[in-house]
């Protein structure tokens, strides 16, 4: 994700902006924007527009509406609305940002203003946008650096306010207007937070979905991308290894613990130290517990309740980060200060990021010295732990596909609808024998 990706998420709404969202239901998507642009204009939508980048020129088309209904959701009080489009296609990349306390600088805002809809360049992005505090209407203030007027700001209404972060872009809320005092420096604008659309999709909930990913509400929409078995020399090796175990999904799709089921139970444990808490949308964490689902149903632990979840989460623990860099450079600053509270003596840390490893387990003991210059208040661990490292063997996500599959791709040659019995039974050895450490 780059700075010039943000202008494909970003629309023209009649005299103003607006943003795509992508929620829940993946059969539509949503254009986010400040209900002033559709009041102003006689309560029609009359302009709905968005560019796309073609062949290094950027070409403005219609933004179609969803199934030709009525369309417009606007909030019975706050100057937002949610506006219900067709589904775009590969524009799901946006995350939603709900707490920026602590991250409040290095955003951009994102629109058309009107200023510049006269000329062919008309997108505009103002960076280093900081965050500022809550006015008494509960909009949030922001400023943009040189202090623009309201001649240029004008049209923003309803843009973005975003930042990128690695491969996704987060997003904080939506423009409504300058601030409105005299006497004040120019150049500060407010926004309604993006936790705001919330209340509009529970005043249409017969019509509206969550404001989050679809793979958050089932992983049927992850069941393409998960054990890839990428890496064999002869792919035809493993093809049907990887359809038995795609075909386990479908089990598991049926199982009550979806993603955001599971989201509600573990929460941020599931989360490195210092990872931020927009991870819990990511694609890679969901893949990662969808991938362990299967592991676990292989084996015979098959968790169907909140209850048995934890239980299973005290045994084998999932920890997530979206960093790139191989896990082995995250042991000492990040997973040692990680979440390891209700977790016993030989229990298994399941890590998982957005890097392939170099190695893919590290047995308890290996690295022990780690955490030993490390003041024990600052772990989190329980009483009769020492050290998460003495008592806890990580093994990170890939090697259910490299350990005990892609490495031995030639013991799988054989295996079709045949003898899957003996498949399953293969690969319950192979799981069983890294998580019980031997």
């Amino acid at each position: 994700m780059n700075i010039d990706n943000i202008r494909e998420y970003i629309v023209i709404v009649n005299g103003g902006s607006g943003c795509i969202f992508q929620p829940e239901d993946n059969a539509y998507s949503y254009v986010l924007t400040a209900k002033h642009n559709i009041t102003n204009n006689n309560n029609q939508i009359t302009d709905l527009i968005r560019f796309t980048l073609q062949n290094g020129t950027w070409i403005s088309m219609s933004v179609e509406r969803f199934d030709n209904t009525d369309c417009y959701f606007p909030h019975s009080e706050k100057d937002i609305a949610i506006i219900k489009i067709a589904k775009v296609n590969g524009l799901d990349k946006i995350i939603r940002l709900d707490d920026f306390e602590d991250d409040r600088v290095e955003y951009s805002l994102c629109g058309y203003p009107e200023i510049r809809r006269t000329s062919q360049n008309q997108y505009r992005i103002d960076e280093n946008v900081t965050i500022q505090g809550t006015n008494a209407n509960q909009l949030r203030e922001g400023q943009i650096p040189n202090n623009p007027t309201i001649d240029e700001i004008r049209g923003h209404s309803g843009g973005a306010i975003v930042k990128i972060k690695g491969n996704h872009l987060l997003l904080a809320g939506i423009q409504n207007k300058m601030v409105d005092a005299t006497n004040e420096q120019l150049g500060r604008i407010e926004f309604t937070p993006i936790t705001s659309f919330d209340e509009i999709v529970n005043q249409y909930p017969e019509s509206l979905s969550p404001l989050s990913p679809p793979y958050c509400k089932s992983f049927e929409y992850l069941k393409e991308q998960i054990m890839k078995l990428d890496g064999c020399f002869q792919q035809e090796n493993i093809e049907y290894t990887r359809l038995c175990l795609r075909n386990i999904t479908d089990e598991i799709i049926e199982n009550p613990l979806t993603p955001n089921a599971i989201k509600h139970r573990l929460n941020k444990r599931m989360l490195i130290h210092n990872e931020e808490e927009t991870s819990l949308f990511h694609k890679g964490l969901w893949i990662a517990w969808l991938e362990f689902l299967i592991v676990l149903k292989v084996i015979g632990e098959n968790p169907n309740t909140e209850q048995e979840l934890e239980n299973i989460f005290n045994k084998y623990r999932i920890m997530y980060s979206s960093s790139k860099e191989d896990w082995g450079n995250l042991f000492k600053d990040r997973i040692a200060y990680s979440d390891y509270k209700g977790l016993k003596e030989n229990a298994c840390i399941i890590f998982a990021n957005e890097a392939r490893p170099q190695k893919t387990i590290v047995k308890k003991g290996m690295i022990s010295n780690i955490a030993r210059s490390i003041p024990k208040k600052q772990m989190k661990i329980d009483d009769g732990i020492n050290n998460p490292f003495e008592s806890f063997t990580h093994i990170h996500i890939h090697a259910f596909q490299k350990d005990c599959i892609i490495d031995k791709e030639g013991e799988y040659s054989h295996f079709d609808n045949t003898n899957e019995k003996e498949l399953l039974n293969k690969l319950k050895d192979e799981y069983e024998s890294i998580i019980n450490n031997n």
